[in-house]
Order: C-alpha cells, then sequence, then structure tokens
C-alpha cells in the first residue's frame, strides 16, 4: 500500500510562533529601512541646518535594519531583533526631536507609527508586547524629560498620553491575537489528531481482519483440546488460554468497530454492548492506573438509534476524561451506569476525582476551552455534545457522589425494542 498520508505532526505552539515571527521581523525590518531614509526629506524641510547629520544617521540606522533582516534566518528568536530595531528605530526619531524643538517637535508623535507598526507587522505575545512599548516609550520619552523647558509641560503631556494610548491598544491587540493564533494552533492540532485516528483505524480494521481468522482457529483447536482428558494444572492452562483468546476476540472487535466509519447511517444499538467495546479499550489503562470499575446497569434499556462509531467516539472520550480526573489516586473508582427513562436512555460516567466547579460545568464544552491547560484542547467535550445533539440527546456535567459525573441521553421511541438480556 503506497498511498499517500497527510502528516499529523505539527510542531509545538512557541516553535510556530518563533518562525513566524522570523519572517515577519525580517519583512518588518526591510520596509522599515527605507522608510527610515526616506523621511531626510522631512528633515531638510523642518530643520535645515541638521538634516545632513541626520541623514548619516538615519543610513547608519537602516543599515543596522538590513543587517536584522539577514540575521533573522540565523537566530532561533526574532524577539531581541524586534527589541533592537525598536530601539534603533526610536533613537533616530529622537535624534530629530532634539533638532526640531524637543518637547514641541512634531517628530515626538511620529513614534506612533513605531510603537503601532511593530504591533501590526510582527506576532507577539501579550508579554512581548508589553516589554517592545517599555522600550519604545522609554527611549521617546524619557530623554525629553531631562531637557524640559519652560512651556514644555502641555505639549509633552499630549503626545506622551497619546504614545500611552497606542501602547495599551497595541499589547490589548497582541493578547487578543496571541489568543486566536493559540485557539487555530489548538484546532489544527485536533485536525491532525483526527487524520491520524482515521489512518490509524484503518490499519485498525486491517490487522483485526487478518487476525479474526488464526484467532479462530486457535480457538477452535483449544476447545477441541479441552474435551480431551487432561491432567488438571493442564486443563487450567488451557482454560487460561481459552480465556485470554476471548479477551482478544473482545479486542479485535472493539477495533473493528472503531475503524467502521457510517456514513451517516442510524443502526439500532444496545448501550450495554457499545459501553462495554469503550471500556475494552481503556482497559488497560485501567489496571495500568490502579482503577476500580464498576458496571450498574439496568436489564431492559430500550436500544438507541445512532451512529455506532460516533456513539464510541463520545463513549472512549468520556471514558479517558474521567481517568484523567483520577490520575494518580490510590482509590480511583470508575461508574458506569446504563438506564432508561420514558422517552430516553442514559450513560453516566462517573469518577471519584476533584469534581468540576459549578460555575465551569457548561463552559466545558464550549469550543477550545480547556481544564487541563496546554494539554487539552478544548475540542473533546465540545465535539461529544455536538454528537449526542446531532443524535437528539445531549450531554451534560452534574456533580457526583464524590467527582464528575457526565450524562448521555439519547432519546428512545415509545415503541423501541428492549435489548435482548444477556
Amino acid at each position: 500500500m503506497t498511498d499517500a498520508r497527510l502528516s499529523v505532526t505539527l510542531p509545538e505552539y512557541e516553535t510556530e510562533l518563533a518562525a513566524t515571527q522570523r519572517t515577519a521581523m525580517r519583512n518588518a525590518a526591510l520596509l522599515a529601512a527605507p522608510l527610515l531614509v526616506a523621511f531626510t526629506f522631512l528633515d531638510r524641510a523642518a530643520t535645515p541646518p541638521f538634516w545632513l547629520p541626520l541623514l548619516g544617521l538615519r543610513l547608519a540606522a537602516a543599515s543596522v535594519l538590513g543587517l536584522v533582516a539577514r540575521l533573522t534566518e540565523r537566530l532561533s528568536s526574532a524577539f531581541p531583533l524586534t527589541l533592537i530595531s525598536v530601539a534603533v528605530i526610536c533613537t533616530t526619531i529622537e535624534a530629530a526631536v532634539f533638532a526640531t524643538g524637543g518637547a514641541h517637535s512634531p517628530y515626538l508623535t511620529s513614534n506612533i507609527a513605531v510603537l503601532a507598526g511593530v504591533g501590526i507587522l510582527v506576532p507577539l505575545t501579550a508579554m512581548q508586547a508589553a516589554i517592545v512599548q517599555l522600550v519604545g516609550l522609554g527611549i521617546a520619552l524619557v530623554p525629553v524629560l531631562f531637557r524640559m523647558q519652560p512651556g514644555d509641560g502641555l505639549p509633552l503631556i499630549t503626545s506622551a498620553s497619546y504614545l500611552l494610548a497606542i501602547a495599551i491598544v497595541a499589547v490589548a491587540g497582541a493578547h487578543l491575537q496571541d489568543t486566536l493564533r493559540r485557539r487555530e494552533h489548538r484546532a489544527r492540532t485536533e485536525v491532525a489528531r483526527q487524520i491520524g485516528l482515521i489512518n490509524l483505524g484503518t490499519l485498525a480494521g486491517g490487522l483485526a481482519h487478518e487476525l479474526s481468522t488464526p484467532l479462530t482457529w486457535v480457538s477452535v483447536e483449544l476447545e477441541s483440546l479441552e474435551a480431551d482428558p487432561l491432567a488438571a494444572p493442564v486443563r487450567e492452562r488451557v482454560l487460561a488460554a481459552r480465556a485470554g483468546t476471548a479477551r482478544m476476540r473482545e479486542v479485535l472487535i472493539a477495533m473493528r468497530q472503531g475503524a467502521r466509519f457510517a456514513g451517516g447511517d442510524l443502526r439500532e444499538v444496545m448501550l450495554s454492548h457499545a459501553v462495554d467495546l469503550a471500556l475494552t479499550l481503556v482497559t488497560q489503562r485501567m489496571r495500568a492506573d490502579g482503577v476500580a470499575l464498576r458496571r450498574e446497569y439496568v436489564p431492559d434499556v430500550p436500544l438507541v438509534s445512532c451512529q455506532p462509531t460516533l456513539l464510541g467516539q463520545v463513549l472512549v472520550n468520556l471514558l479517558i476524561n474521567a481517568l484523567d480526573a483520577m490520575a494518580e489516586r490510590k482509590d480511583a473508582l470508575l461508574i458506569v451506569r446504563i438506564r432508561s427513562e420514558p422517552g430516553f436512555a442514559f450513560v453516566e460516567v462517573e469518577d471519584n476525582g476533584p469534581g468540576i466547579p459549578p460555575r465551569l460545568r457548561t463552559r466545558i464544552f464550549e469550543p477550545f476551552f480547556s481544564t487541563k491547560g496546554e494539554s487539552g484542547n478544548g475540542l473533546g467535550l465540545w465535539i461529544s455534545s455536538e454528537i449526542a445533539r446531532m443524535h437528539g440527546g445531549e450531554l451534560v456535567a452534574l456533580s457526583g457522589e464524590k467527582g464528575a459525573l457526565f450524562r448521555l441521553s439519547f432519546p428512545i421511541e415509545a415503541s423501541a425494542p428492549a435489548a435482548p438480556k444477556a
């Protein structure tokens, strides 16, 4: 099989941001250099005696910006270069400020172009933006304070208020853009994960198909061997081997179920069977974590009409979330309930972890909201709730006896058949 597969590996957000900053800083430096030199025409009109020294300073600053553009490809982080560029440009502007009247100079407010431009051209985190703005404000205002003349107070306060307002807007904008970029990165990570699951599901389905035949042959041979007269120790080993093959068969069935992607078709599903398949996929982790399992299945729960694969996705997600909540807990207990009421069938997954604060029980179903920090993408519960809604049901978070309780509901017809008894 040689068909191409999409890569499912994405860099971390910080790595991706650093690469974007390098490219943006290079473009910003190349844009700022000629603009800085072009202001020499304004220098000649505003301060003829100083325009040649200012031209030399502007050419030197443009050379530094050109060097910055070259260094962006060689350094792992472009943020120090951003600080250097802002410092160089603001220093050049400051020289023109003192050549044209100090606090009364029209050049003083031209720092707005620097403070706003760096926020527009270079993607920064809120903290990085705050540092950049402080550097720009410091260079623009502090030297003027030390050379105050009578009558400079009001012009300086006016210019400083403009610059400070722009700095605040730039930091707030950086925070907003950084939040949006993080959400977009999480969404792409989730898409990549889903692609990986599809590839893995295809492989799992093929393996399950290939292994089912030899497993059936082994089971038949063990059953035949069990019928022969055997010594007690040998019979115990045969029975253990049969139990192992039965366990393998359960895993293969679960793998096949997870690899079957329904095309919108609804099927009558026995909830107890679907839950047991989902539990099969997390049994190994439960054993490794020492989690006790308690099943509370009410008999005669009617069949529900749903897409089995989507139902399995929701169940596995709820089970994994419960196990995550009980991580490193010695007395971890997972309770799975199946019951019904007139019109609805319910699956409840309860843990004895720390629980969910009441104020977050609705927010956890919002896209990109996660209580796991950077380790969570904030999409699992949202997708699960959407799957429940698509089937006419609902997924809600409640308070359990000790921890959290998630209740998944599906509508059932009044005439729906009851699930056959095991």
